[in-house]
């Protein structure tokens, strides 16, 4: 039997190492794209951060006080001011920030500068308020560096003008001289930013990889009619069964570490051109963890390696079987989805859900945060899964009707 999994293993391998647009197809195409809409969207984030600070804001200004207009000038701040004298110039500024045409709306009280310098204690606190789009980037640009910035230094002067020093009332600050305030494990927090994504790539490539091949290992040779011919040969079907899956377990596993390397290569240097979060993005994994995470991958490859295999048995075509397998495919993408929303650890019966288990286990290795009962759970629970689909597909090639569809 070993020689005849031996036998059906080569060939497969031969086969497809042999053709070199499959190989092109399956292991370098992928990569190459990848590596394209990474670089394009690298550089429109790049040029788009720097659209958005270069950009001048177009700010409206309502019963704009003297002291304020000082104070841009004394700060050097430079925005595009328009003023609104009248009911229809504040409907024109709120269509503009409507329509993206400008960014923010400052409202003064009347006579701001006579209330600050009249104020009394009851007297009413004079109010600003500020109007933005929040789906406008400029328009939050200008908020956030206005709003929360701008007129907060605009209050401190103020203040600092009515009381002389500020400081002699302020009660507390907080974290103005702490540079130790963030405690994290550096291990844990590294792996976060990738294992927000990396389980997810891994899920559906490990799929897609196994699908673009499996199809054409079975149902493939139905429709060309190999598939007759090496029934009917001195191997065990049992054999072909095994040779075949495991052969497109290697294939798919190959592909989607391929994929992986070259994300991992490429992110880090997307992320740091972008925000300069690099050191985020570096993976640190112990030799148990690297273990643990090869394990868990030929473990998802043999599983979904199964599942394909079994779904082309019952195909006459490979487009037949695409379309029957596109559905599972599918789920493979909403669970890879899904463990990048997880929060938290989840419940305990997460690791016991099929295909959801491995794609939270992989996150959880590369956070640091997975259990060795959590991993054993995972591992035994794919590994016998992808067992039981092996043997079905055993099953069904010993069945005549099945390989005579």
């Amino acid at each position: 039997m070993l020689n005849g999994i031996k036998q059906i293993f080569g060939k497969e391998m031969a086969r497809i190492l042999k053709d070199k647009k499959m190989v092109f197809s399956v292991f370098l195409l992928p990569v190459l794209i990848m590596v394209v809409l990474l670089t394009i969207i690298n550089n429109l984030a790049g040029q788009m951060q720097s659209d958005i600070e270069e950009h001048k804001a177009i700010v409206w200004m309502q019963n704009e006080p003297d002291s304020f207009e000082t104070f841009l000038a004394s700060a050097g701040a430079e925005y595009d001011i328009r003023t609104i004298a009248s009911d229809s110039d504040r409907g024109e500024a709120e269509d503009a920030i409507l329509n993206g045409d400008a960014d923010l709306l400052i409202e003064f009280p009347v006579d701001f500068d006579a209330m600050i310098a009249g104020f009394q204690e009851g007297d009413a606190v004079p109010q600003i308020k500020t109007y933005y789009n929040p789906s406008e980037e400029y328009s939050s640009q200008a908020y956030q560096e206005i709003s929360v910035g701008v007129l907060e230094s605009y209050r401190q002067t103020l203040l600092a003008g009515r009381v002389g020093n500020p400081d002699a009332i302020t009660v507390f600050t907080v974290n103005s001289d702490n540079d130790d305030m963030v405690i994290q494990d550096d291990e844990k927090a590294s792996g976060q930013a990738l294992g927000m994504m990396l389980p997810y790539f891994i899920t559906i490539l490990l799929f897609a990889g196994a699908m673009g091949i499996g199809t054409d290992m079975i149902a493939g040779e139905k429709e060309r009619g190999t598939m007759a011919s090496l029934l009917v040969a001195p191997v065990k079907r049992s054999s072909i069964v095994l040779g075949k899956v495991f052969a497109l377990m290697v294939v798919s596993g190959i592909s989607s570490l391929v994929y992986v390397a070259g994300m991992v290569i490429c992110t880090p240097f997307m992320m740091d051109s972008m925000t300069g979060m690099d050191e985020a993005l570096n993976l640190n994994l112990g030799p148990d963890q690297i273990l643990m995470l090869g394990l868990l991958l030929v473990a998802i490859a043999f599983l979904y390696s199964a599942v394909v295999a079994l779904i082309s048995v019952f195909a006459k075509t490979t487009k037949e079987a695409s379309s029957y397998i596109m559905p599972v495919y599918m789920v493979v993408l909403v669970v890879g989805l899904l463990t990048m929303f997880r929060m938290g650890d989840g419940g305990p019966w997460d690791y016991y859900i099929p295909f959801y288990n491995s794609a939270i286990a992989l996150q959880a290795i590369l956070s640091h945060e997975l259990t060795m009962s959590q991993y054993l759970i995972t591992l035994v629970e794919t590994l016998a899964l992808g067992g039981i689909l092996t043997v079905l597909i055993a099953r069904a090639f010993n069945n005549e009707k099945v390989m005579a569809l």
